[in-house]
């Protein structure tokens, strides 16, 4: 909360630093520009490549990095942070969906792909096209089809990936039951590429995960002289230092520097791990008008003007991604160039905010909507704390409408225009 609600001022805070400001400010001007609209989605690849050199700080020598780019890698943009992670060295890759794996396939995408949903027998076909790696909780979709369709174009056994059970209780075979669901697979002549479990706690919940890992890895001791790997750590496990020393990390939030958790504690101890925030939205102001006390503002006259107020518009709303419970000084706004936050007043819209402004903005005024730090209101942890929601929900939520520019190095490389965004 900003203070709106309880009618205390917003106090004005010094930018975060003068340089990063000037940057940006360069920077959005010319995205501004290039995307031809007064919002746009800024992801930093600079950022992801940063997080992934701290991913492997975190981890084992000998341990390897399985990028989770599920849900359009949460939100940044999945393709673009792929080629990222393919250039640090990441050797695979896994999704939530069959079909988000063959997305990737048709883009040229070779690594090894584990698709981490539980396999339904109507996605057989497509698992063995694209030489897929699916999970399984149980072997029924396996049985119900002829034991010779079960392998790859290339003649090559299908590989599959035992999702264990360990506390989560979604997906995942029982531990009593593994054993009978390895020999039915072996029978079936299909290879174990891994074992893996979710992890349930939360970061300040070490001990709660550890428990979990222990179950794991009574579970998967028979199997270890397998060529199988094993695989339980994702950012919270990295975070925790729990299973970093198995054959990979999982790690997805991570990646594009986005926390596990929400709440102060666990922000901080991932904040602590180095993590850079890749994701924010960068706005600049459409209109802006001095109104006068007593003049109410936006849908159902939520917000009343206590004295000359400065009040601007900003294009984008609630059908881009920006949850409407951040109307009427919950949510605020970031001023580039002073670093001092802005509240929403009035309703979030379908298209647009209203903020309360100090001052008129000058014409290289840039803000931002979601702010590529731990701020404890605009960042998307902070929103997330705020809003009692799921930090990935905050860049995840966001539309196709606004257009997402690439940088590296300061520098545009690549933009996806307003509804051209694909995944």
């Amino acid at each position: 909360m900003t203070g709106e609600e309880s009618g205390e001022v917003v106090e004005p805070r010094a930018a975060d630093s003068p340089t990063a400001a000037g940057i940006l400010l360069q920077f959005a001007a010319q995205a501004f520009c290039r995307v031809r609209d007064a919002s746009f989605i800024h992801v930093n690849l600079d950022s992801v490549a940063h997080n992934i050199q701290v991913l492997k700080s975190l981890s084992g020598p000998n341990t390897g990095i399985m990028g989770v780019v599920k849900g359009g890698a949460y939100g940044s943009g999945m393709m673009k942070v792929v080629e990222v992670l393919v250039e640090e060295g990441v050797k695979e890759l896994s999704v939530a969906k069959v079909g988000e794996a063959v997305y990737l396939r048709k883009r040229g995408i070779n690594h090894p792909i584990t698709v981490l949903g539980n396999l339904s027998t109507f996605e057989l076909p497509d698992v063995m096209q694209y030489n897929l790696i699916p999970s399984l909780s149980w072997t029924t979709p396996l049985t119900s089809v002829p034991r010779d369709t079960l392998v790859y174009p290339d003649g090559s056994p299908l590989r599959v990936a035992i999702n264990i059970d360990t506390g989560m209780s979604r997906y995942g075979v029982q531990p009593c039951d593994l054993r009978a669901m390895v020999h039915t697979l072996d029978d079936l002549g299909v290879s174990i590429n891994s074992m893996y479990t979710h992890l349930q706690g939360s970061i300040t919940e070490k001990k709660k995960n550890q428990k979990q890992i222990d179950i794991f890895l009574e579970a998967t001791e028979p199997y270890k002289e397998r060529p199988l790997t094993r695989h339980l750590a994702a950012t919270t496990g990295c975070v925790q230092d729990l299973g970093t020393h198995l054959d990979f990390i999982r790690p997805g939030g991570a990646i594009t520097g986005l926390s596990s958790g929400a709440d102060r504690e666990s922000a901080q101890q991932f904040a602590n791990c180095g993590f850079r925030p890749a994701f924010s939205v960068v706005v600049r102001p459409t209109y802006f008008k001095l109104l006068p006390a007593g003049r109410f503002i936006g849908y159902d006259a939520t917000y009343e003007t206590r004295g000359d107020e400065w009040i601007a518009n900003f294009t984008t709303g609630w059908s881009d991604g920006l949850s409407r419970r951040l109307s009427n000084g919950v949510g605020a706004v970031k001023r580039v160039k002073t670093g001092e936050l802005c509240p929403i007043v009035g309703r979030v819209s379908m298209d647009s905010i209203t903020v309360r402004l100090p001052e008129a903005p000058g014409e290289d005024d840039v803000f931002q909507v979601i702010t590529d730090d731990f701020d404890d209101v605009t960042s998307a942890v902070g929103m997330a704390r705020n809003l009692g929601a799921a930090v990935y929900e905050m860049p995840g939520n966001w539309s196709t409408r606004l257009a997402r520019v690439y940088s590296r190095n300061g520098k545009i490389v690549h933009v996806c225009n307003a509804l051209e965004y694909e995944c």
